[in-house]
């Protein structure tokens, strides 16, 4: 089970997105995909959780979705949104990254939200 909050998870894939991780070639592809697939699953999470509390908002949803484009380029195989849905390994990372949200304050969903909308493109 994830045991970090979704701001932690998030916080990670934003910062994943400026800087290449220094230790990505000590890690196995099956250790680099699942750390991508977390990353992938908060994007997600934020997609249901933030237009409830910023609005249906356009450029949070062009945010998000090219977030989670530049974080399907992690995984070691091509692999497309649909694709990864159907992945049983990603449905339980997903399960798991919904359930921690619940965890989190609106406060802090809010924040992430915001973070969110000033990602460059």
């Amino acid at each position: 089970m994830i045991t970090r909050s979704l701001t932690h998870t998030i916080s990670i894939a934003l910062i994943t997105l400026c800087a290449q991780s220094a230790f990505s070639e000590t890690l196995t592809s099956q250790e680099s995909d699942r750390i991508a697939k977390e990353d992938i699953a908060a994007t997600q999470v934020l997609a249901e959780v933030c237009p409830a509390l910023i609005g249906n908002n356009p450029a949070f949803q062009t945010k998000i979705g090219s977030l989670t484009q530049t974080l399907l380029k992690d995984l070691s195989k091509p692999t497309t949104l649909i694709q990864l849905q159907q992945d049983p390994e990603y449905q339980t990372v997903l399960k798991e990254a919904q359930i921690s949200a619940k965890e989190v304050d609106q406060a802090e969903h809010k924040t992430v939200c915001a973070d969110v909308l000033e990602l460059p493109h």
